[in-house]
């Protein structure tokens, strides 16, 4: 089981309810801050605050979000129950959940890289410290599927105690980090195939 409240999805209805890009941008901004209003979540989900107070409503149905008592009840606030979601390998296997989990893959892709532009754009103005600590990395080696299956989970496990810990010593800021692993497309398999076709691993940092 992977760290802190994560949820594992095996409904398809719920799969195609997240994979709306404005409700995934609302889970990502309150995993950043403790509690945010509708009004707060539109400037990061580019929808206005009536959309979002909809998007927060169905969240919170699914069991995601849950809204925060206030003092003076003039503002509706929102937290987070979860610290991540994720498909079980084995309910892969269904059609109609592969079928809903294509598009909410695109929209957690389309996630990455906009995090990982928005980096680039302002590197120039991190830390030495931190523009040395970003890690790039690629690599391409051989494995089989219950390989790879065994790579992730390991992944997961490093990332565990730094997860789960209360206490983060003083410096600590919040990371993004995304692992990406999928089989070549078929034509560059066949260009790998081929007399000069080179495997290749670099990284940068």
């Amino acid at each position: 089981m992977p760290f802190g409240n994560y949820v594992e999805l095996t409904d398809p209805k719920v799969m195609r309810a997240l994979a709306h890009p404005a409700r995934t941008a609302i889970l990502a901004h309150l995993q950043d801050h403790p509690t945010a209003t509708a009004t707060e979540c539109s400037e990061v989900a580019e929808e206005s605050p009536s959309a979002c107070s909809y998007h927060l409503r169905r969240l919170a149905q699914l069991g995601f979000v849950e809204e925060v008592p206030t003092g003076d009840g003039r503002e509706r606030r929102w937290r987070s129950l979860i610290s991540g979601y994720g498909i079980p390998k084995e309910a892969q296997d269904r059609p109609e959940v592969l079928a809903a989990m294509r598009p909410l893959v695109r929209r957690w892709i389309e996630h990455s890289q906009r995090v990982i532009g928005d980096y680039l754009a302002g590197e120039h103005r991190l830390e030495p410290v931190w523009r040395k600590a970003a890690t790039f990395q690629q690599t391409n080696p051989r494995v089989t599927p219950d390989e790879l299956i065994r790579i992730g989970e390991q992944i997961q496990k490093v990332f565990e105690p730094y997860q789960e810990r209360e206490q983060p010593p003083e410096g600590a800021e919040r990371i993004y980090a995304s692992f990406v692993a999928v089989p070549w497309p078929l034509k560059e398999r066949a260009k790998r195939r081929s007399p000069t076709g080179r495997s290749t691993s670099r990284g940068k940092r």
